[in-house]
């Protein structure tokens, strides 16, 4: 799985494509600090009083909200396809096959 971000917080504005969920978890704190000048934590303790509930491991919350803002996804045969990457990475098991 090959997940991408368009990243509009650069210019001009890049697709980057990670490997990993991990990885574009840490290229978007990056943004958040770029777009926002807040870091994960100061971002999610922002949401939280604003009713969007707390942070988790996973940055689940993170990355939704982030998606709100971005383009977010995945690469499906070389085309971009925005979606929620949290539930796709969860999904990412053996025993749920392809």
């Amino acid at each position: 799985m090959e997940y991408y971000v368009v990243d509009s917080t650069v210019r001009p504005a890049k697709s980057v494509k990670f490997k990993t969920y991990p990885e574009i978890v840490k290229h978007l704190e990056g943004m958040s600090v770029r777009a926002f000048g807040q870091t994960r934590k100061e971002r999610m303790l922002l949401l939280e009083e604003v009713g969007h509930g707390e942070d988790d491991r996973q940055a689940v919350n993170f990355v939704r909200t982030m998606s709100e803002k971005f383009n977010i996804g995945i690469v499906r045969e070389d085309q971009l396809m925005r979606c929620d990457i949290a539930a796709v990475s969860l999904y990412q098991k053996e025993e749920y096959g392809n």
